[in-house]
């Protein structure tokens, strides 16, 4: 589907066409210029950019990014092959986040040889094997390194192949492939949108195939006796999912819209065609207006209705966000007082989505504190006796961002800020009628 710079108005989305320069083409109503949480969309020779709708928050907007600019500086301390694994993880964090994605260009040889990286600090136990490829240049290396560690992963835990071999074919197109002739059933879940996928490796393949104007094949045949997916970069396309309707019929579509409503989940079909019906029937009552009924937005337009499934902004896209942290957790090491100090976010990040703090043992609580608090330069407290000991950590980052006091009132343990600090880790933790943060489950 290519988008004609004269429909962009017409879409039911803060949006706008720019050129490679950044200058606006065209733009809806109700574009106010890009915000955090601001999308694009590769769109031919011009970008696609989404802007967040909806829920807002910037008090957790300014922690994300403080989060994402402390695992990228905690890379400069690393040894290389850690750094590599931290690096990666980062790109393809600021991307589910929302954040600006590095345009670094690297080659496809370059591209391999980090993927190869990230596959044996993800899963040791596998072989892979690199197949020489020509110095082609290509976007975003450290995005696709990350999502062929999703095929990667998901040949070894739903097939149990642990000889994997890794090459590029024309296009470019990434494949890892492992031996084998036969079909085997394709894991449902591949949904870039969060409220329509249960696999976040699957779904951030897709957000690595919109963003680049790709394709991202499931298993198949690849080659004389393998097997493999793949992440295909020719042909780039508009990849937001977009479709114009007249009444109830489709005049025509991104390809990325027909893979989301005739998904290979049953449930993304009823949901997505259930609320299809709903927002169509809204629009007509209301056009000209960006109307929305669950995960779809539409706009009633002279051309007909403009529908779209809008990339999740605000709360959500910081829950992937943290989602996609923990399900890789295993290129993530850092040391001090990086460590502590992405532990802290997390920690804040999580509470702030309706997370329980964390109980811990008294011994360990005693153990603990003491070593995180000189990793911050923070004297540690001395609250006493406490029944419930929280988070060591936490605390330590608390203290060194915030200050205070512990309180120890009962079962449960606070912190008492000074009066007027201002930080916006404050505005994400819930405070009682005296002003104090739990730090204790309750």
């Amino acid at each position: 589907m290519r988008l004609d710079p004269a429909e962009v108005p017409s879409l039911p989305l803060l949006a706008a066409l720019v050129d490679q320069d950044g200058s606006t083409l065209a733009s809806t109503p109700e574009w106010q210029g890009p915000a955090p949480g601001t999308i694009s969309y590769h769109a031919g020779r011009a970008r696609l950019l989404v802007g967040p709708g909806g829920r807002r928050w910037p008090e957790q907007e300014e922690v994300v990014g403080w989060l994402l600019e402390e695992i990228r500086t905690a890379v400069s301390v690393m040894p290389d092959e850690q750094a590599l694994c931290a690096r990666v993880l980062s790109g393809g964090l600021a991307l589910v986040a929302g954040r600006p994605v590095s345009d670094d260009v690297s080659t496809t040889a370059e591209v391999l040889a980090r993927a190869r990286v990230v596959i044996l600090a993800r899963v040791p136990e596998v072989e892979v094997e690199v197949v020489p490829a020509p110095p082609e240049p290509v976007p975003g290396g450290d995005l696709i390194a990350l999502a062929l560690l999703q095929f990667a992963t998901n040949a070894v835990a739903h097939g149990g192949d642990t000889r994997l071999r890794l090459r590029v074919g024309p296009g470019p197109t990434f494949f890892v492939e492992w031996a084998g002739s036969g079909p085997r059933p394709v894991v449902p879940g591949g949904q870039s949108h969060p409220a329509l996928r249960r696999r976040w490796g699957l779904g951030y393949v897709r957000m690595v195939a919109d963003y680049l104007g790709g394709t991202a094949l499931p298993p198949g045949p690849t080659a004389p006796g393998w097997m493999g997916s793949c992440l295909s970069l020719g042909h780039r396309r508009l990849t937001l999912p977009l479709a114009l309707y007249e009444g109830q019929r489709l005049v025509r579509c991104s390809q990325t819209w027909e893979q989301s409503v005739r998904g290979l989940d049953p449930q993304v079909l009823g949901t997505m065609l259930t609320d299809l019906t709903a927002v169509l029937r809204a629009a007509e009552h209301r056009p000209g207006m960006i109307v929305r009924d669950g995960v779809l937005v539409a706009r009633r337009t002279m051309a007909g209705t403009w529908v779209a499934l809008p990339p999740e902004m605000g709360p959500e896209r910081v829950r992937d966000t943290l989602r996609g942290l923990a399900h890789e957790r295993a290129l993530w090491s850092a040391p001090e007082p990086h460590a502590t100090r992405v532990h802290g976010l997390i920690a804040v990040l999580d509470q702030s989505l309706g997370g329980q703090p964390s109980a811990f043992a008294p011994e360990a609580f005693a153990r603990e504190l003491p070593r995180a608090c000189a990793a911050l330069g923070v004297p540690p407290p001395d609250p006493g006796p406490l029944l419930a000991c929280p988070d060591p950590r936490t605390i330590a980052f608390l203290l060194a961002e915030v200050g205070g006091e512990l309180v120890a009132e009962g079962s449960a343990t606070f912190l008492l800020p000074p009066s007027g600090t201002s930080s916006p880790l404050l505005g994400l933790l819930r405070r009682d009628a005296r002003g104090r943060i739990r730090l204790t489950p309750g």
